[in-house]
């Protein structure tokens, strides 16, 4: 009988302190409930929900492969991206060196646009075991200029405003191959042959890069890694089909720097090539031809593969009359005024800026 009843109030205990510890808990977990639900009436989201997708979307991270990472985060800027190996930098600097041995570009011409190449990856990062070729589609930015109350409307063609897209990048992949305990570090190679080659666009016959999806109106970037690509995108290079049967950029080249009997142009006859370096413009090109205040979009404007990524950025860049001034007088670049220089540096025109008083002469002229 002693037995039982020890029994049953052993029993009873055990309920009386389910009891306490269950009450307790409601009491001070309520509070913790209501507040996420109040979050949610205010926010409209569902918080506890989002709390626990978060974690899921952690764990699905965690399974991702760096490739995948990359993938998920350069489709934010729309951009595209391909892999090659190292040792691919030794093909890209023979190419160019044939290219010149073989008279398809001039000595001088070499010396003034490849000589800024670095066939090699940068002493901070001794080991890189491969590069990343990413393509980003750019808008063309109009800007205007006032002088003597007239208004001068000019534009800077896509891929010359990069500063952004540049850091959007190297923020990306510093990121995303650092928590996995990589380095990046920019290449400053030529861009269209190793992006062509890597096989994330094909050359026009106006020797650009097109890439699918954004035609020649595309931003190229490149960086050096340690981590070592599971995959190996180079290839030959390839000439878009459509360009056998076209010849719409050869007819609107006011240089006639485009052939026929090959994809590399007279580079050191193109307009581009005239804009971005010292020196008069030869007498040979109409002055009507000149049509942004740095490069050349007359073989990209009538393109047919460009049609549909034609875009104007929305907002025009103004540049005052007293800006005006001190570009066409050639004020010296460290005495322009503070506004000025910020303006040019953020439309990367501030390295060129010894040569936009010549080209500005020329597009007030038309």
């Amino acid at each position: 009988m002693i037995c039982l009843l020890a029994i049953i109030f052993y029993y009873l205990f055990l309920t009386l302190c389910y009891l306490y510890i269950t009450y307790n808990i409601s009491i001070f977990s309520s509070p913790f409930i209501n507040n996420l639900r109040i979050r949610s009436l205010l926010t409209g989201a569902n918080t506890v929900k989002e709390t626990q997708d978060s974690w899921s979307g952690w764990k699905v991270n965690e399974k991702k492969t760096i490739t995948e990472l990359l993938q998920s985060e350069f489709k934010t800027l729309h951009a595209k991206f391909k892999t090659v190996s190292i040792r691919h930098i030794e093909e890209l600097h023979a190419e160019l060196t044939a290219w010149q041995r073989d008279g398809f570009i001039t000595k001088k011409f070499s010396e003034q646009n490849y000589n800024l190449f670095v066939f090699h990856p940068p002493e901070t990062l001794p080991h890189a075991r491969s590069i990343i070729v990413i393509g980003i589609p750019q808008k063309i930015t109009r800007i205007e200029f006032f002088r003597h109350g007239k208004r001068f409307e000019t534009i800077i063609p896509p891929t010359y405003i990069f500063s952004e897209v540049r850091g959007a990048c190297t923020e990306i992949l510093s990121r995303v191959l650092g928590e996995k305990g990589y380095s990046v570090e920019r290449a400053i190679l030529p861009m269209k042959l190793l992006s062509v080659k890597s096989g994330l666009g094909k050359y026009g016959k106006n020797n650009l890069c097109y890439v699918d999806g954004m035609g020649s109106y595309t931003r190229l970037e490149a960086f050096y890694t340690d981590y070592e690509s599971p995959s190996d995108d180079w290839g030959e290079k390839e000439l878009m089909s459509s360009c056998t049967t076209c010849s719409l950029c050869q007819q609107a080249c006011p240089t006639h720097c485009i052939p026929e009997s090959r994809v590399l142009i007279h580079a050191d006859q193109c307009l581009t090539h005239f804009n971005e370096n010292d020196g008069d413009f030869p007498s040979s090109i109409p002055e009507h031809s000149h049509n942004a205040i740095i490069g050349c979009m007359h073989c990209q404007t009538v393109c047919p593969q460009n049609k549909k990524y034609f875009r104007y950025h929305p907002v025009i860049v103004s540049f005052t009359e007293e800006e005006t001034t001190h570009i066409l007088q050639k004020t010296p670049r460290n005495s322009l005024p503070q506004t000025l220089a910020k303006k040019l540096e953020d439309l990367n025109l501030y390295d060129d800026y010894s040569h936009l008083h010549r080209n500005l002469t020329v597009i007030m002229k038309q």
